[in-house]
């Protein structure tokens, strides 16, 4: 049975005028009336009389007419739908991020990616990079949002999509705590807490590779794997601390924020996906991303 003969079946349904539907039709006459005898083959009845008087529907016709209609309606949002899934303008995508892209980058990038695309559905987790890069391997994730640098996978495909200086958090009462910018070799001595690397090696190793360069050996007292944590140990006095300055944003413990003068790398926010991953949706909320972060 095919589309194009219920079509025309319906449309001298609603006509009764065979001349009239195949105008509307772009077809000639002889070949619309070839059409709903197709279908009446098809369906072994008689959907529509013809006589002198004009064109009835039977009750065959008058049965099959409501129900032909509304399975051509799903069938055709059907159509669509395959349509703009198979353009990435329809589907789901699961996407894991680390808290500070959280506050902003994750948020307002679906706000935006929406507006064009309504019909995409997101789920979403914050969950640290180590186990993001896990979970896009084993296919449990579509899109990453991690603090880099991470070790090269030549499986997940990685663009930096966001950028930010460090900054220092330490304890209200800190000799150092009235300062607004500090150079990192003052806080030679004091206790770190610092990111757990067993989260992020990569991100640990440059913190650790920034102090050493400036002659600071961190003692590290306590280890965490959100930068929230971390900045409550620091008001809870437990030690100093080196983030990138979105983790200050919205910080409501009482601790001091200094910026810092040394010259240093910026830390940096990766988008990351498994190559294999060749859904539609997915691809185009990556390309979406990529052009709307690095602007």
């Amino acid at each position: 049975m095919e589309f194009r003969h219920i079509r025309s079946f319906l449309s001298v349904a609603e006509t009764l005028h065979f001349g009239r539907s195949a105008r509307l039709l772009n077809l000639s006459q002889p070949a619309l009336s070839l059409q709903v005898k197709a279908l009446e083959d098809e369906l072994g009845i008689q959907l529509l009389s013809r006589n002198r008087q004009g064109t009835v529907l039977t009750e065959a016709g008058q049965a099959f007419r409501e129900d032909a209609a509304v399975a051509l309606e799903k069938l055709e949002f059907a159509k669509r739908k395959a349509q703009w899934a198979s353009a990435g303008k329809l589907g789901h995508i699961r996407i894991g991020f680390i808290s500070t892209a959280g506050f902003e980058i994750v948020p307002n990038l679906m706000r935006r990616f929406r507006k064009s695309y309504p019909d995409v559905e997101f789920s979403i987790r914050n969950i640290l990079t180590g186990a993001q890069l896990e979970m896009i391997d084993d296919g449990l994730l579509d899109v990453g949002f991690l603090r880099l640098p991470i070790e090269n996978r030549k499986e997940i495909e990685v663009t930096t999509v966001h950028r930010e200086p460090f900054i220092a958090i330490l304890p209200s009462w800190h000799s150092l705590s009235a300062k607004k910018e500090i150079r990192l070799h003052e806080l030679k001595g004091n206790p770190f807490v610092m990111y757990a690397r067993e989260h992020a090696p990569g991100f640990h190793d440059l913190l650790t590779g920034i102090l050493s360069n400036a002659g600071v050996i961190p003692k590290v007292v306590q280890t965490a794997g959100e930068m929230p944590t971390l900045i409550s140990l620091v008001d809870a006095g437990v030690g100093v601390s080196i983030v990138p300055a979105s983790a200050a944003k919205r910080i409501v413990s009482k601790v001091a924020v200094c910026s810092i003068a040394d010259r240093l790398p910026e830390s940096e926010i990766g988008l990351a996906f498994a190559r294999q991953n060749t859904a539609a949706v997915v691809r185009r909320f990556c390309d979406f991303a990529r052009t709307s972060l690095n602007r």
